[in-house]
């Protein structure tokens, strides 16, 4: 079970975060906190494997906050959660050592698939990975996601199966671990009730993805 705590001052997307994290049978949500002094208070005496935290907050930011984790010597991973895909801001938190940068807008299984492999060590921190998760949705009709089920990630490897890519291939080119892109394709495979790549790449092309 991995345990999880969230830092965000804004109440209704930080509880709605962890209702969302809470319904993960690997997931324990252990507290919501407003600001970093009360994360920070919290993770001096509690054993905590992930914290959430936003940037602005008052009293103490998301940047302080980390930059004190550090430095005291926590042992925690560390995930950003943003509104801003802003290339200074994501290299800022490479150069403090922050474990991910996530935006508030990704996909929930997305930010799953981010925590767990933070945990276990196998994400790459890359920062055109976190600026095209901008993008990641804008290109397909609300209707189409919501008819499917489908998520912006999943229909970007439908397409990418359909033009002959390897696991290892997408992988390299969305930064992405081969788990990860093999944990997709059994979920995407799993919404569209298709038996195999031929059944992914048929449906690709009757949408014309």
């Amino acid at each position: 079970m991995i345990k999880i705590v969230l830092a965000d001052d804004h109440n209704l997307f930080a509880e709605g975060l962890a209702n969302l994290l809470r319904k993960n049978k690997d997931f324990s949500v252990e507290g919501v906190f407003n600001d970093g002094r009360k994360l920070i208070s919290y993770l001096r005496l509690n054993l905590t494997h992930v914290a959430l935290i936003d940037l602005n907050m008052p009293r103490m930011d998301g940047f302080t906050a980390i930059k004190h984790i550090k430095e005291e010597g926590i042992e925690c991973k560390l995930i950003i959660l943003s509104t801003y895909a802003d290339e200074k801001l994501v290299r800022q938190a490479e150069e403090i050592g922050v474990d991910a940068y996530v935006l508030k807008d990704a996909e929930p299984d997305e930010l799953a698939y981010t925590i767990k492999e933070v945990v276990e060590e196998r994400y790459n921190f890359h920062i055109n990975h976190i600026l095209k998760q901008a993008d990641s949705n804008d290109r397909f009709p609300d209707e189409f996601l919501m008819k499917y089920r489908l998520t912006g990630r999943e229909i970007q490897i439908i397409q990418m199966i359909k033009d002959g890519l390897t696991t290892q291939e997408i992988a390299e080119r969305l930064y992405l671990s081969s788990l990860t892109i093999n944990t997709h394709r059994k979920n995407i495979v799993s919404k569209l009730g298709v038996k195999n790549t031929a059944g992914l790449v048929r449906f690709a092309l009757e949408n014309n993805l």
